[in-house]
């Protein structure tokens, strides 16, 4: 590996960890807002959105020049793709976030829904997710990566119960048709995070063991 291939491959590696940093920064809003309906951070939010659409295009132009100029192989290919698939994947993580500040302003002309919804659950599972996806990133580790892939079906099941509440409060009163589809919505917002969390996980996977583990069953990577 010649010098300058060297020195491109470290700015793409720290410029995707920054990008990372951001949009955890405003998905860890996103769970704030839905769980306080805390107002005060959404131009914070609105601002960062701008920064990673802009950090994004950044590095795909990057990521092309890098490939242009040095046409990398075998490792450091591999390295490369991945960041273009987790640069992509982390500003639809970044728009799924302000989807939730957009739902959670709607919602502000609504009381609260009095149901047992979990959100604070799930929540949680969404920061951990996205927090070990880009862990394992840096740190290259494959065994965290796998550790991702397991609990989007956490995830997967507790959108599918917040369907069934949200369904029966709509039946029982139509007035809160509105606010439970956008709390449904929500609820879906944060399923899709965990989607591409799960994504990056999987790219972790491929960068390290050269391994494409995507649509195959949860046995593949345990």
């Amino acid at each position: 590996m010649t010098m300058h291939l060297q020195r491109d491959l470290d700015n793409l590696r720290k410029s995707i960890l920054l990008l990372g940093a951001r949009v955890e920064e405003n998905i860890n809003h996103a769970i704030s807002l839905q769980a306080n309906r805390d107002l005060s951070i959404t131009a914070l939010m609105r601002e960062a959105e701008v920064e990673i659409n802009e950090m994004e295009v950044t590095i795909e132009e990057e990521c092309l020049k890098v490939l242009a100029l040095h046409q990398p192989v075998a490792v450091d290919l591999r390295f490369i793709i991945v960041v273009l698939k987790v640069n992509n994947d982390l500003e639809r993580m970044g728009d799924q976030a302000i989807n939730v500040l957009e739902r959670i302003e709607f919602l502000a002309q609504y009381p609260r829904i009095e149901e047992n919804l979990e959100f604070g659950a799930m929540g949680e599972l969404v920061k951990t997710m996205v927090k070990s996806c880009l862990d394992a990133l840096v740190n290259h580790e494959v065994a965290l990566a796998k550790s991702v892939c397991k609990l989007d079906d956490e995830v997967d099941t507790i959108h599918a119960a917040m369907y069934v509440k949200l369904r029966s409060v709509m039946e029982s009163d139509a007035r809160l048709i509105a606010p439970s589809l956008s709390l449904l919505t929500i609820s879906s917002n944060f399923e899709r995070i965990a989607d591409l969390a799960t994504n990056i996980a999987e790219e972790v996977i491929f960068m390290e063991e050269g391994e494409v583990v995507r649509h195959k069953t949860q046995r593949a990577v345990k």
